[in-house]
């Protein structure tokens, strides 16, 4: 009965039926410019790519193009049930734009570019569950006697050992996805750590896993690694194999791992994809020992979908690691209703008004011609953190950061705003501190305890008590500011 359907008491074929009769205008107008976009790349294997994408419950074919990276995400959690995702590509003048769709839609949009116009990232959503990840890397002229694939292999084990005696859990290279895109002057490459069913709760999670573990790595240098002092787990690697892990830089010597990919919407390029304005795409390691997964019959779209960090599917099964800053460690289980809670605390925050426009105007004249992303308030300590974009002027190193951003931070009892970097070789910078204009210290005055007791409190799901969170320290802004965020972004 193949092209029949059952209405009524008849059976009607389906081949006579109009598409606006069946599917409405407005879903036949949307699936045509869909399709425009899609035959834009896909000229010659439109016909494999039919049958995908008329699936009954194939993926959503939704597709958005936002100038701002608040628009995409707030898009893509109010469309939370279709499984969408942010990406970002570098257009050929290098601007960015986002997208939101499904993953499995984006790669057959983006697999059929030229290479050179391949230069898309993952947004990794700031709270989302994501995988374990690494961005690793070091110059080769510095380094010229380094074996970075011996490196990467140690490194994999190293953690391996850590998430098995942490939560028990069994890890080894082949649950390791290793992308490369190494060049003559610079060793690169990128893992994934998947897990079945296991996540980290977020990236802050991952970036306080990955910090302690390194610091654990630089302390077994400069002590014999078979010593009381060294963490236990350390002490099955030979001394040789980890002293390998560190690598000369312009700066002195430093693990080869980048701890600067752990910040808030954080964007981690895509497989396959390259830098804009260079010719070095990340491919699949040749010593990768990663086993995929058989679910897709497209391998290379299954080594995307399981390259992404924070693309999760539906599954009612998934266990989140937790990692907290006094070294204590949890498992929780995956509930999308705590996380829809959590995000839309988030979403409805960032749409409060700032108590104090003149500061706004203050930054905005620092960082001209830069704008605001968003704001962040520290209730405890009584202090604003100013997220900028398009501005990434460093008053550490005296130039532009080539990826990593800059914020600033207003303290409202000193009175006085001060630049800060998240880049990890700047951790502890503080700039010379600005006074703010006296016009608003009169206005800070009277109304700070106004702005501090007109935030709503963030509702959080439930937590086990052994896990209290740590007072915040002045000098932690980077990673423990309070995460209520009020929207400024500055058109």
């Amino acid at each position: 009965m193949n092209g029949f359907i059952f209405a009524g008491n008849y059976f009607v074929n389906m081949s006579e039926i109009e598409k606006t009769s069946f599917y409405g205008t407005s879903l036949t107008e949307q699936h045509a410019k869909h399709e425009l976009k899609v035959n834009k790349y896909t000229p010659i294997n439109r016909a494999e790519l039919e049958p995908k994408r008329r699936r009954l419950l194939g993926p959503s074919e939704f597709w958005g193009e936002y100038h701002t990276q608040r628009e995409a995400l707030d898009v893509a959690f109010q469309r939370s049930s279709s499984s969408l995702h942010v990406f970002v590509y570098q257009n050929s003048l290098g601007f960015r734009k986002f997208i939101v769709s499904h993953p499995e839609i984006y790669w057959q949009m983006d697999k059929y570019k030229p290479p050179e116009e391949r230069c898309s990232y993952e947004v990794i959503p700031d709270g989302a569950p994501c995988h374990l990840y690494f961005d690793l890397e070091f110059e080769t002229d510095l380094n010229q006697l380094k074996n970075g694939a011996r490196m990467t292999k140690t490194l994999i084990d190293i953690f391996c050992a850590y998430i098995a005696e942490h939560w028990d859990l069994p890890c080894k290279r082949s649950n390791v996805l290793s992308l490369d895109s190494t060049t003559d002057v610079k060793f690169s490459r990128h893992l994934v750590f998947r897990l079945k069913n296991v996540m980290f709760k977020n990236n802050k999670h991952v970036g306080r896993f990955v910090k302690t573990v390194c610091a654990n790595i630089r302390q077994s240098l400069f002590v014999d690694i078979h010593s009381s002092s060294v963490n236990n787990i350390l002490k099955n690697f030979s001394k040789e194999d980890v002293e390998e892990l560190f690598v000369d830089t312009k700066k002195g010597r430093k693990l080869f791992v980048d701890g600067g990919v752990y910040t808030r919407n954080r964007h981690f390029r895509l497989y396959k994809s390259t830098k804009w304005g260079k010719n070095s795409h990340l491919t699949e390691s040749s010593d990768s020992e990663y086993i995929p997964s058989t679910k897709y019959r497209d391998k290379e779209l299954g080594t995307f979908l399981d390259s992404l960090i924070s693309f999760l599917p539906d599954n009612r099964n998934l266990s989140l690691l937790e990692y907290q800053d006094n070294g204590s460690v949890d498992t929780t289980e995956y509930s999308k209703e705590c996380l829809s809670q959590q995000i839309q605390t988030q979403l409805s925050l960032k749409s409060a008004e700032s108590l104090y426009p003149q500061i706004d105007k203050f930054i905005l004249d620092i960082v001209a011609p830069g704008k605001i992303r968003d704001i962040k308030v520290v209730m405890n300590n009584q202090k604003l953190m100013y997220n900028i974009a398009d501005y990434r002027y460093c008053a550490n190193i005296g130039r532009q950061h080539k990826s990593n951003g800059i914020y600033w931070v207003v303290d409202l009892q000193k009175k006085i705003a001060f630049q800060k970097c998240w880049d990890p070789d700047c951790a502890g910078f503080k700039s010379i501190p600005k006074q703010l204009p006296l016009e608003v210290h009169f206005q800070i005055n009277d109304e700070m305890d106004s702005l501090l007791s007109s935030m709503p409190e963030p509702e959080v799901c439930p937590v086990t008590t052994n896990n209290p969170s740590p007072d915040i320290e002045d000098d932690d802004l980077d990673f423990e500011l309070l995460n209520i965020q009020i929207n400024q972004s500055k058109n």
